[in-house]
C-alpha cells in the first residue's frame, strides 16, 4: 500500500479486468501487442502461478482513488542466455501513466522482494519507451545491455536485491 495505490497478490476475481486489459492495444504498447482472450487468459494464469511462488510477482495496482486496476508491477520468470532469470516490470493504461504511480508501485514491490529475496533482477525495456528507462533509473536499475529477447530487441537494466 502507498499513499496512492493498493498493491496485492492478484485474485481469480481480477481475472476479467486483466484479460480486458492484455487484449487492449494502448495497455499492450511496447510489448509484443495486444492479446486474443485465449492468449490473455494464459498470460492471468501465469500471474497467479507466479504469485503462488513469489510475493513480489506481478501484483495489480488499484488506484485508491476510484479503486479501479490500473496496471501492475512486480516480476516474473524468463529465460534469457539459458538461465532462468527473474524480470522486473510494469505495466500501466495511458491515462494513469506521466503521474508517478509506475515508480511509486515498483518501490512499494522492490520493498517486499527485499524480506524475502537476494540476488539479481532484471527489467527489459523497449529501447524506444524513454519514460519506462526513466522509472527503471529511478528505482535503482542500471544499464546493462541492449539484447534480442523473445525476438524483440531490448534494453536490458539489472539491479541486486542485497
Amino acid at each position: 500500500m502507498t499513499d496512492r495505490l493498493e498493491l496485492r497478490r492478484p485474485l481469480e476475481t481480477d481475472r476479467a479486468r486483466f484479460v480486458e486489459l492484455f487484449c487492449d492495444h494502448d495497455f499492450m504498447v511496447f510489448s509484443d501487442g495486444a492479446c486474443i482472450a485465449e492468449s490473455a487468459n494464459a498470460r492471468f494464469d501465469e500471474m497467479l502461478r507466479n504469485a503462488a511462488e513469489l510475493p513480489f510477482a506481478k501484483q495489480p495496482v488499484i488506484e485508491l482513488s476510484t479503486g479501479i486496476i490500473v496496471g501492475y508491477s512486480g516480476v516474473a520468470w524468463f529465460d534469457f542466455e539459458g538461465q532462468r532469470r527473474l524480470e522486473f516490470g510494469y505495466r500501466l493504461v495511458p491515462e494513469a501513466r506521466g503521474r508517478g504511480y509506475a515508480t511509486e508501485a515498483g518501490r512499494a514491490v522492490l520493498a517486499i522482494a527485499a524480506e524475502s529475496f537476494r540476488g539479481e533482477l532484471l527489467a527489459m525495456i523497449d529501447p524506444m519507451n524513454r519514460p519506462s528507462s526513466n522509472v527503471a533509473t529511478k528505482l535503482g536499475f542500471i544499464f546493462w545491455k541492449q539484447a534480442m529477447v523473445n525476438g524483440y530487441r531490448d534494453d536490458l537494466y539489472r539491479r541486486v536485491v542485497p
